[in-house]
């Protein structure tokens, strides 16, 4: 590429690629940031990304180069103005929400795709658009310019900004900051693009924006009900300390975390547990609620070892007082999992202390993988606990299948798993029998409490917590870490709530896709399937990574780099391949389809040992295999400035397909063992429309 005279587009390209990657992942910690950090909210973002993408890579040619004739100054006017527009995304997105919607109220699914659509659709489009202008741009000056050497510069930058973020810029810049750095190269690209003037005067505006948004980045966070008294940007997400009517509350990524009063909480969870247990000498706290540990000491325990997986929570709680020190008390900055995974430890009792399985990464701490760690680590008769969100006295069908599916879960692994209703509806595991009379046992031990007394009784009712017990359906299937019951109810729930349905997003995005497959021709129908195998095996490789480690957004920036560093060599192999192009095609789909096997089989044999090395080879052989073939593809349609137009278009089609089709529909539904064999399949389908091609030698 270097050696291509190319007038400094080229660089363009690459430094658009190396800022939009970046961007998108600091896109992806703003939304999470205004939707409580559920991860479905990567896949919308994902999503509206390509959609939109493609929709700007169809306008870059007819009516929208005659709107925007390509030349070396629109391409620097439109360059800068990417970096402008990524600032003000951020404000927006942050701005908006309390505009839009009630403040503090849950948002439902077509809220929240709305939102997401609406704000991030200027840089999006934008984005979609530059890359085929910049094409027509380089055929001004090299009328044989190849449109695969713009795609292998995309890929070059895009590769490098998502390996700066996950590497360097993820530990120690905010987003705004981020935002600034990244997109220098691409002032830097425009200042040195050939017969473009006036470039400066969008540079300096673009510049500007970005050092305001860097400097004032604490004073752009939406309001809060109370006044904040903190705000950090851990590697693990955004953490706010908000003080309201005396109570300080942590919040992590939009969610309240741990607050400084709730003592009816703190001692029911406490001491629920605790009270089975005739000595606890040892307490293994997962997470924390406000008040527990003054509620443990009661039981004068040697040792309680309290993990949280972030490490700055941990040094927030101490500043604030929400962690009270303690000579017996053990702060282990670790992921809870991860921990129980190394540990030799023996615990009386494991109190797990986590918000409602909603999300990838509180759900590991619910299934029957995890409780099956859980039990090695107590003693033979040691208790674990956790709880859900309960009701009053109607049980709903979505809560009776949840409930039933965690109870069937522990239910593997423990003798004894009793529901107790309290403020939340708690689950006491062990081997030994529960006694469910917790008042009187409180008496019998001399631990005094504020909430639990004698008249607790009112609410700890025999018939109540029959009413729970018997609601457990035995049929129901247990939740498992590969195949997240929760999270498929989880999602129908997030529906059920707001009175929407699930039928017509999927409808509209299977007419779409039917009626765009319909006029492709084969190479780019193969391409609609390779973008949707691409991605698909990336959130795949997502979604697994969260269920076996939990820390998605750290390594969110890896898996999207490793799912990259393939494309531009595939690109490269693809584009110097001189032999048959119909069984180079051919050869490529069954080697994805292979890979997807090759997957699902790691899956079944060691489900939860799979090394991350392992996913990061898979990306990168995935990414390998679907590079190669858009060369292949793009020469097979013409290799023009239409064709590539095209082309583009179609691989993000199938790419947003891809997307919901994975993250909404397969792994919720199925699990991720059978979404990658259906992935497979559709390489298996697309590898005889390949062999159908003619003329390709």
């Amino acid at each position: 590429m270097k050696k291509i005279d190319d007038g400094g587009v080229g660089a363009v390209v690459v430094a658009t690629g190396i800022a939009s990657v970046a961007a998108q992942l600091v896109f992806v910690r703003e939304y999470l940031a205004q939707f409580q950090g559920n991860e479905i909210v990567i896949a919308l973002i994902f999503f509206c990304w390509l959609v939109l993408g493609g929709v700007g890579t169809v306008a870059a040619k007819g009516t929208g180069l005659k709107m925007v004739p390509p030349n070396p100054a629109n391409l620097a006017l439109l360059s800068g103005l990417l970096a402008l527009l990524s600032v003000v995304q951020v404000v927006a997105v942050r701005g908006l929400r309390d505009l839009v919607f009630i403040h503090g109220a849950s948002v439902g699914f077509y809220g929240t795709f709305g939102y997401i659509a609406a704000t991030i659709a200027p840089y999006a489009l934008l984005v979609g658009f530059v890359l085929p202008y910049a094409l027509n741009v380089a055929r001004l000056r090299l009328p044989g310019y190849r449109g695969n050497w713009i795609y292998m510069a995309d890929n070059a930058g895009d590769v490098a900004g998502a390996a700066l973020f996950s590497f360097v810029l993820v530990y120690w810049l905010t987003p705004l900051q981020t935002l600034l750095v990244v997109h220098l190269p691409l002032l830097a690209a425009i200042l040195r693009l050939h017969s473009a003037p006036p470039r400066l005067p969008i540079v300096c505006l673009a510049l500007i924006a970005l050092a305001a948004g860097a400097v004032f980045e604490d004073r752009l966070l939406p309001d809060r009900e109370g006044r904040r008294l903190l705000t950090a940007e851990s590697r693990y997400g955004r953490l706010e300390v908000v003080e309201s009517k005396g109570q300080i509350t942590l919040f992590s990524d939009g969610r309240p975390q741990i607050t400084s009063h709730d003592p009816a909480l703190a001692e029911e969870s406490v001491h629920f547990p605790l009270s089975q247990i005739d000595r606890p000498r040892r307490v293994l706290l997962v997470s924390g609620i406000g008040g527990m540990l003054a509620e443990v000491a009661k039981y004068r325990p040697e040792q309680v070892d309290y993990v949280e997986l972030d490490p700055m929570v941990a040094q927030l709680q101490h500043r604030f007082d929400l962690l009270a020190p303690a000579d017996n008390l053990t702060v282990i900055a670790e992921d809870g999992r991860a921990y129980l995974s190394g540990t030799s430890n023996q615990y009386d009792a494991i109190l797990v202390n986590l918000p409602e399985p909603e999300t990838y990464q509180v759900n590991r701490f619910y299934t029957a993988g995890f409780f099956a760690l859980a039990k090695k680590r107590l003693a033979p008769e040691g208790v674990l606990s956790f709880a859900i969100e309960g009701a009053a006295n109607y049980i709903s069908e979505n809560r009776r299948q949840k409930l039933s599916s965690l109870a069937n879960a522990a239910g593997s692994q423990f003798a004894h798993v009793v529901l107790m209703p309290g403020q939340r509806l708690f689950f006491l595991c062990s081997d030994r029998p529960m006694n469910t009379d917790v008042p009187r046992l409180l008496e019998n031990k001399g631990i005094p409490t504020r909430h639990i007394r004698r008249y607790f009784h009112g609410d700890l009712t025999g018939q109540r917590i029959r009413q729970f017990n018997e609601a457990v359906d035995p049929a129901i299937p247990p939740n498992l870490d590969l195949s997240p019951r929760m999270m498929r109810l989880a999602f129908l729930g997030w529906f059920q709530r707001h009175g929407e349905s699930p039928f017509w997003i999927l409808l509209l995005t299977a007419a779409a896709a039917f009626v765009g497959a319909a006029r492709m021709t084969r190479p780019q129908w193969v391409l609609l399937t390779t973008g949707c195998t691409g991605i698909g095996a990336e959130m795949l490789a997502i979604f697994t990574f969260q269920a076996i480690y939990g820390y998605i957004y750290l390594q969110l920036g890896v898996l999207v780099t490793v799912f990259l560093a393939g494309m531009l060599p595939g690109a490269w192999i693809g584009g110097r391949y001189t032999g048959s192009r119909r069984r180079a095609l051919v050869g490529a789909d069954v080697l994805l389809a292979s890979l997807l096997i090759l997957f699902a089989l790691l899956l079944t044999v060691a489900p939860l040992t799979l090394p991350a090395t392992a996913l990061y080879g898979f990306g990168i052989l995935i990414s390998l295999g679907c590079g190669f073939q858009f060369p292949i593809a793009l020469g097979l349609a013409g290799d023009d400035a239409a064709a590539a137009s095209r082309s583009f278009s179609a691989d993000l089609m199938g790419a947003a397909l891809g997307v919901l089709l994975v993250s909404l529909v397969l792994i919720p539904l199925l699990g991720m063992i059978p979404a990658c064999l259906c992935l497979a399949g559709l390489k298996v389908a697309s590898s005889l429309v390949s062999g159908s091609i003619h003329g390709t030698d």
